[in-house]
């Protein structure tokens, strides 16, 4: 009895020890917080972005209400992942690492990658606006458009970026806006494409919205949801031809975008001292070419006066022009009444130059 009672003893410890250190490596549970429409699931390294990404969602959903004419009743859920592997397996397919957040919107999900509190509550309420689309259209949200969705999205979000607007006033400047009928072809294109399509859906939601602002996008979708097509759902939604429609918003695009082609101030700061001295150094290297000219014609007169000068070899003589009393030239000619010099051969040119005369033939 006594030995099994130190046995105790000592294995009391050693079990404690073990089992705190089986619950200081065990994987970590995910966390949830949200409200009734609303459940955002995280870990607990991003406790602080999973109330960032509630407060969004929740914001963005009420902005949606208003936007889509549509109250969302079923729960939709928010997952903040902590790897690749994890956004792909929750969004079941491979992701480029690229892509930072997708919806799915038969599953009611929107998965998402961390990152700083000021892109995720636009993020949020980008990809709950896909989700709160689907459910507004319900069967019929086939009918969809790619311009339609990205373009709500979008707008849900508040708007644009700059960088965005000088995409479309360079597409304005270069005559390649795309049509609605190209809107959603371009989706498929190259990175250009693709973002000047994603700009462009953004303005032609805000231009229908505002046509009645009273019911803003909504008349569209009552029509989509009717199994109307798009052309014909847009110009019943709003009472108007679609070429009109579509040249007025394609017009705006041009007057009020192309103005956002003009650099940042640092930018025309740098390329004006560019152009400073580039004129600069035209100067200069026009005042040289011009010196160099005007030699070359002295040699070409004094060629037509005098002929070739005679084989060499010709010895330096420094002499001072009247004209300029205070500067010296290493001359090779003799002085002439212009103040030219010839060079000519041996010590006969020394004595020439001091008399002013020509050395004999």
């Amino acid at each position: 009895m006594i030995e099994t009672g130190r046995l105790r003893t000592y294995l009391l410890p050693v079990v404690a020890l073990a089992i705190a250190a089986a619950a200081g490596h065990a994987e970590p549970v995910r966390r949830v917080l949200g409200t009734e429409h609303l459940r955002v699931l995280y870990w607990p390294d991003h406790e602080e972005l999973a109330e960032i990404a509630r407060d969004a969602g929740r914001e963005g959903m009420a902005r949606l209400s208003r936007i889509l004419d549509f109250e969302a009743q079923d729960r939709i859920e928010i997952y903040i992942v902590r790897s690749q592997a994890e956004f792909d397996e929750l969004t079941g397919t491979r992701n480029r690492p690229s892509v930072i957040g997708r919806a799915l919107t038969r599953q009611l999900r929107v998965v998402v990658k961390p990152m700083g509190p000021e892109r995720l509550p636009d993020l949020v309420t980008h990809e709950l606006a896909h989700v709160m689309l689907d459910l507004r259209m319900g069967d019929e949200a086939h009918r969809l458009t790619r311009w339609l969705h990205e373009g709500i999205a979008q707008y849900a979000e508040g708007g644009i970026s700059t960088t965005q607007r000088r995409i479309i006033g360079r597409a304005a400047m270069a005559d390649e806006l795309l049509t609605i009928d190209e809107l959603d072809d371009a989706f498929h294109g190259d990175s250009q494409q693709i973002a000047l399509a994603y700009a462009q859906s953004f303005t032609l939601v805000e231009y229908l919205g505002e046509i009645s602002p009273a019911e803003g996008i909504s008349p569209l979708l009552d029509q989509l949801a009717r199994g109307r097509d798009m052309r014909l759902a847009l110009g019943l939604a709003f009472g108007r031809s679609v070429p009109v429609m579509e040249e007025e918003w394609l017009e705006r695009l041009r007057l009020e975008h192309m103005g956002h082609l003009r650099m940042p101030p640092s930018e025309a700061m740098i390329s004006a001292l560019f152009l400073i001295a580039f004129f600069i150094a035209l100067f200069f290297v026009r005042r040289r070419s011009a010196r160099i000219r005007r030699r070359m014609e002295r040699e070409e007169r004094l060629r037509d006066i005098f002929g070739s000068p005679p084989a060499g070899p010709y010895r330096v003589v420094e002499a001072i022009s009247p004209d300029e009393k205070q500067s010296r030239a290493s001359i090779l000619l003799p002085k002439i009444d212009d103040n030219e010099y010839l060079g000519v051969p041996g010590s006969a040119a020394e004595d020439a130059g001091e008399r002013g005369e020509l050395p004999p033939e």
